[in-house]
């Protein structure tokens, strides 16, 4: 008899066990930091326009643009390596006092992420910085995520972001441009920024020769890049001759190309495999004719960190932020050879830029 009670309590345990994990497994995790201990940076922008796909902002003082670019922080609150990686964001905003912030894709991951989207743009609103960026292929891949559409929705409602869901007729939740102005309201630099969804579904995968049960990565569609085609026509038309860089979160096949055809790197190393599109939507062939857009930042492979010269144009990796995901940490790396950071631009009256690859000091 006794013997039948232990099993039977041990059988309970067990379930209250599973219970319990699965219980936990579905709570919203929200991000473990304080943002109410948050000492402001301030902006020096102003907003002067929008429209449903564009943004323009202008400088209240003098000199360069400050920017910092942030990809793959996998914020998913179930553990402490979200309120790390958050914690290193805002000390580094707080450190360089950036003019803007751009977020590279998979910002906020997991399932019932809508808390953490809105202690996302909390962190920022207590900063008083204005943010930007475009969204990753593991945002709203979870089946209790919010969509990519309600995620741009909460990230949107907040004053000091400057993201915009695009036109409704152009495919994709992220498609919109950024123009970067000075304080006479000379142009200085616009950011494009296109989504590139997740992974391609199996009418693409029979269009472009794959199997139906292949797993290959998105990338812009064709109408995005007309949409490109015709917003920048219309920034000339506006600005005159002008210089642009362009956001994606999956690499273009163009990364591939050049690692293939010996291109040395500017910075950087290759440590994995180039995870790009699996298909060429002729995006790049639209930057060539383009002749504005000088450099595509990318995110999405996490130990890749190098920027190549491909055709005249700028092809890098943003350094690595989260702290969540695969790195050279959970590869076991020493210390030395953690990549967590970030991408540091310094955009001048002309256009050009300086870059800083910048690794969070270790402690």
């Amino acid at each position: 008899m006794k013997k039948r009670v232990k099993i039977v309590l041990c059988a309970v345990l067990a379930l209250l066990l599973i219970a319990g994990g699965v219980t936990w497994s579905f709570l919203p995790h929200p991000l473990n930091y304080k943002i109410g201990s948050i000492e402001a940076v301030g902006s020096g922008l102003e907003v002067t326009g929008q429209t449903e796909d564009c943004v323009t902002v202008k400088k209240t003082g003098d000199g360069a643009y400050k920017v910092l670019m942030f990809t793959d922080m996998h914020l998913d609150g179930k553990n402490s390596t979200s309120s790390t990686t958050v914690s290193r964001m805002v000390e580094s905003i707080q450190k360089e006092k950036p003019d803007l912030v751009l977020l590279c894709g998979d910002n906020v991951t997991s399932g019932l992420n809508r808390v953490r989207c809105r202690q996302l743009g909390k962190i920022f609103e207590k900063l008083g910085v204005y943010w930007a960026g475009t969204l990753g292929n593991h945002e709203g891949d979870n089946s209790f995520s919010i969509s990519r559409g309600e995620m741009m929705d909460e990230f949107c409602s907040f004053e000091h972001c400057l993201m915009k869901k695009g036109k409704a007729d152009v495919t994709g939740d992220c498609n919109y441009a950024l123009h970067l102005l000075d304080r006479d309201g000379a142009h200085v630099e616009t950011f494009f920024f296109l989504d590139t969804f997740d992974e391609m579904n199996e009418a693409q995968l029979l269009q472009y020769g794959y199997a139906a049960d292949d797993s290959v990565y998105d990338g812009t569609k064709e109408d995005q890049v007309e949409w490109y085609q015709e917003k920048l026509a219309e920034t000339k038309s506006r600005y005159g001759a002008c210089r642009s860089i362009m956001m994606l979160h999956i690499p273009l096949p163009q990364f591939q190309t050049a690692v293939d055809a010996g291109e040395p790197f500017l910075y950087g190393d290759k440590r994995e495999g180039i995870c790009c599109s699996g298909f060429d939507s002729g995006l790049f062939d639209a930057i060539k004719a383009g002749g504005s857009t000088q450099a595509v930042f990318c995110g999405h492979d996490h130990v890749n960190n190098f920027g190549v010269t491909y055709d005249g144009v700028l092809l890098s990796y943003i350094e690595m932020s989260g702290y969540g995901s695969y790195s050279m940490i959970t590869r076991g790396a020493p210390e030395e050879e953690w990549l967590q950071g970030y991408t540091a631009l310094e955009l001048h009256a002309d256009g050009s830029f300086d870059q800083q690859q910048v690794r969070y000091v270790e402690s």
